[in-house]
């Protein structure tokens, strides 16, 4: 596709339109002074009185007349027909314009779904299959927190140039959004050829860009998918970036559509299913033991989010949550979720023999949800709906939900506080700003994120922070969960490091309510026995039929 001389500033916009707006006045007042002069013609007989009066001066030049009305309605017409072809200029580059990406220059993705129906047409014809390609720049947000967006610009503009003369004038590229392309191939001959083509396309991204004293390195991903004329471009799109994610999850780089990839979803998994899911109560809580390692007695559980998905099948959060934070519905699913464990947590209250502590429920916090304004109002109302008792229940916040707007953050948590709620400080030291986070909140739990796991006991560097992160806890008077606990190795040395709580498939994986009804109820203040190997760490996607993994009761 041929690159487009004109600028595609923004600003041009604004010209253009106030050219068309000039040329519209301009064109009414004289159609309006001709219509006023014919009125006066007819009415009054102006021309009349205006040719017997210069008679009288003196003799009346017909010929300098007959040129004045000709000469003066030829004039008028000529500069409204200029300023007609200057609306319509302005009329045909506001649409182009429309159609195209300011900073590239490229077809939008406007333009995009206008092109694909075309695309499937000539394949069609031709006997097969167009293929689309959605490319995913790899680390772009990187380079704008480094270089700035100045230069994140810049890179954008060459990754699109670069892709347009890699494609040729065989193929049709794209600007999705932000930093995605589409490229569309309509003459493809097999599938083998269309993969060769994206593997060679990451090896053209992949070449440094120098944008004037920087040297960049960049690398994509992207995700194939094939369509004719009986396809919808939207679904066709959709396959494509579901394969696109694939790419990046599994860490090939290219990897084309096919219905197993159904199963994950992406930003483009389209808004109306996961609303469905809401409306139907697909959204289901699971409960993970938290417990004490020195006596492996059950104190409190982790409310964890499953879609369960009719046809699917249960859906793990790392692929639906993504999506539920684009579109927003983390904050309805997230209302559901104070519902579910708050009457747990009553219901689990009602259950505990006397003279033990009920168990202690935390439920997970997004980011999204602390910045809404009745974030405070749907946990205090679920309380009350439920009759849950606050010194129940812990909020699970990672570092990133504090990070995005410490204000909102700060002012919504001194409201949970307020309400007596506890909080839990999730993935503790994987983020840039542990310890100013346990200074500025009051947290009264500190979860340590797993990984810190796999090397614990090597006598190295892990070993002295967790130590070091035990003992400021205590000095602070904060209770420690250490999470993925897998074998009794680790329970061994994070009792020799001080830390009281953990959780993990040393014990059990997310539980049915179910389960934990029956521990509470039947098996209050009994140690839980090892029951999983760390090999059966995605396994709890069955516990949603409760007698496929039970808790041993003894």
């Amino acid at each position: 596709m041929a690159r487009h001389e004109r600028d595609t500033n923004p600003y041009v916009v604004d010209e253009l339109v106030e050219s068309e707006h000039r040329a519209g006045v301009d064109l009414a007042w004289i159609v309006a002074f001709g219509v006023a002069l014919c009125l006066l013609a007819i009415g009054f007989t102006v021309p009349d009185q205006l040719l017997e009066r210069a008679e009288a001066i003196k003799p009346l030049n017909v010929n300098g007349v007959i040129a004045l009305l000709v000469v003066v309605p030829l004039g008028a017409s000529t500069f409204a027909i200029r300023r007609y072809r200057d609306a319509v200029g302005a009329q045909r580059e506001l649409t182009r314009l429309s159609l195209h990406d300011a900073l590239t220059g490229l077809p939008n993705r406007r333009h995009l779904r206008c092109v694909l129906p075309s695309a499937f047409n000539h394949a069609w014809r031709n006997n097969t299959k167009a293929a689309v390609f959605f490319l995913d720049l790899d680390g772009f947000k990187g380079v704008n927190d480094t270089y700035g967006h100045e230069v994140g610009d810049q890179l954008m503009t060459a990754v699109g140039a670069r892709l347009q003369h890699h494609c040729g004038d065989t193929r049709w590229v794209a600007r999705y959004a932000g930093d995605e392309f589409v490229i569309i191939d309509a003459a493809q001959q097999t599938a083998e050829h269309s993969r060769r083509f994206a593997a060679e396309t990451i090896q053209v991204i992949e070449q440094p860009f120098e944008l004037g004293e920087d040297r960049i390195s960049i690398s994509a991903s992207i995700g194939l998918a094939f369509g004719d004329v009986s396809a919808d471009p939207d679904d066709v799109l959709s396959d494509a970036d579901a394969a696109m994610y694939e790419a990046k999850h599994d860490g090939d780089r290219t990897a084309t559509y096919d219905e197993s990839m159904r199963a994950r979803l992406t930003p483009a998994t389209p808004e109306r299913r996961l609303q469905e899911a809401l409306h139907n109560g697909e959204f289901k809580l699971l409960y993970q033991p938290i417990v004490s390692l020195r006596t492996s007695k059950l104190v409190g559980v982790e409310a964890l989010l499953r879609w369960d998905d009719p046809a699917r099948g249960v859906v793990l959060p790392r692929d639906f949550l993504p999506a539920l934070e684009d579109t927003g519905l983390i904050v309805p699913v997230g209302r559901s979720v104070f519902r579910d464990a708050c009457r747990q947590a009553q219901r689990w209250a009602a259950m505990t023999p006397p003279g033990q502590t009920p168990l202690r429920v935390t439920t997970n916090v997004s980011p999204r949800q602390i910045v809404q304004t009745d974030f405070v109002d749907d946990l205090s109302s679920a309380m009350t709906e439920f009759g849950a008792d606050a010194s129940q229940l812990y909020l699970e916040l990672t570092e990133a939900s504090l990070i995005s707007d410490p204000r909102a953050a700060w002012s919504a948590l001194e409201q949970v506080r307020a309400l007596g709620v506890g909080l839990a400080l999730d993935d503790f030291g994987t983020g840039v700003s542990s310890l100013t986070h346990l200074r500025s909140f009051d947290f009264e739990l500190l979860k340590v994120d797993g990984s810190y796991l796999n090397t614990l006991g090597s006598g190295g560097k892990d070993d002295a922070i967790v130590r070091h992160v035990f003992s400021l806890a205590r000095s602070l008077g904060i209770a420690t969960v250490a999470e993925g606990v897998s074998d009794s190795r680790h329970v061994n040395l994070l009792v020799e490091l001080g830390c009281e709580l953990g959780q993990g498939f040393q014990y059990a994986a997310a539980q049915s309510a179910t389960i934990i009804d029956d521990l509470v109820q039947n098996h209050s203040g009994q140690p839980i026995q090892p029951t999983l190997s760390p090999e059966a760490a995605d396994a709890d996607v069955t516990v949603l039929q409760p007698h496929l993994r039970q808790v041993p009761s003894h």
